[in-house]
């Protein structure tokens, strides 16, 4: 299953500036539908198995910038807490929450499936 993500989660995946995501859309560097005023790009993001409430916490981690990409580990990605006080290791298939210590899916884990899908989409 596809899913839509912004200029600002293009940016993120990217480690680019929104103004440069918005620059490839007009482009046409990304494949890009400009929608009520917003770039939307649709990218391969496998997301079925994550709850809508899940997706959009994800999302605003994203646009929150709370979830980088780790300098030393690749594929790795850090998530911080709403908080700021806890810091999180996540990869696609883990992470060190409590619900990704049990095994569960983690809106952490979804963020990485949208950003790495939009990393490759902008690559």
């Amino acid at each position: 299953m596809a899913t839509t993500v912004t200029t600002t989660e293009i940016a993120a995946a990217a480690g680019v500036s929104l103004r440069t995501a918005q620059r490839w859309a007009q482009q046409g560097k990304v494949a890009a539908v400009k929608q009520h005023g917003r770039w939307i790009i649709t990218v391969p993001a496998q997301l079925d198995d994550y709850k809508p409430h899940q997706i959009e916490s994800a999302r605003q981690a994203i646009e929150q910038r709370a979830i980088l990409p780790s300098t030393r580990r690749p594929g790795m990605w850090t998530a911080v807490s709403s908080n700021g006080t806890t810091h999180y290791l996540v990869h696609a298939n883990a992470c060190t929450c409590a619900a990704g210590l049990k095994g569960r899916r983690c809106w952490h884990r979804a963020a990485v499936a949208i950003l790495t899908a939009a990393a490759h989409r902008a690559a």
